[in-house]
């Protein structure tokens, strides 16, 4: 790696830091450059704006998260369950960000980086489902659907993120109510609410206590 390419790096990873324990109000080119250890000038040598960083950021996080899930569940089957539980991640990792309150007020930003980084990898799953027909009867517009479906569970799963962020719901709360209301996926109800029963009465390394118990 160049030392260009070091110090961009250094100054995404900054950002993170800074998302992961500040994160309450929008990073500055001064807080960022703090961090970082690095002069003003570079900064800008490297990014044209804060939000172009932020971007940055919340994709190298977003993909580290996805490369932990894909190896969670390397060893599962049912790649329908892979789908609906990468939901209750998403909603997971979202309502538990430190910077949650900038996010949700940049919401287009959000979906821009979970359909580029993790939408690939649902459609993945989408094509291994069927394979393994646990979907049944498709064609590819059923996939064509499913992209669509995808864009448009993550506006609404911003709504669940809300939810729990509002202490109105837990993350499972949420995404249950989401996963039922919403059509993740085209497969019977009860095929659905089998999986989903799963979901709830598992329990992941990376979820939190419900908000009763914060």
């Amino acid at each position: 790696m160049s030392e260009m390419s070091k110090t961009k790096e250094k100054l995404i990873d900054a950002a993170i830091e800074y998302f992961n324990t500040e994160g309450t109000e929008r990073i500055s080119v001064k807080k960022l450059i703090k961090i970082a250890d690095v002069g003003y000038g570079t900064f800008y040598n490297h990014f044209d704006s804060v939000e172009e960083v932020q971007i940055e950021a919340l994709n190298k996080t977003v993909r580290n998260v996805l490369i932990e899930f894909k190896l969670g569940v390397k060893n599962e089957k049912d790649y329908v369950y892979i789908i609906y539980l990468a939901l209750l991640r998403g909603i997971n990792l979202l309502a538990n960000s430190p910077s949650i309150n900038w996010l949700l007020k940049d919401v287009k930003m959000v979906i821009q980086v979970f359909k580029e980084i993790s939408q690939p990898n649902m459609e993945n799953n989408f094509l291994n489902a069927v394979k393994a027909k646990q979907i049944q009867n498709t064609d590819i517009d059923d996939l064509m659907q499913f992209k669509d479906a995808r864009h448009y569970m993550q506006w609404a799963a911003i709504g669940a993120v809300e939810q729990v962020v509002n202490g109105e719901l837990s993350e499972k709360e949420a995404f249950a109510k989401l996963a039922k209301n919403v059509t993740v996926v085209d497969i019977p109800n009860e095929q659905r609410d089998q999986i989903i029963d799963r979901i709830l009465n598992e329990t992941f390394h990376w979820e939190t206590k419900d908000n009763d118990d914060r």
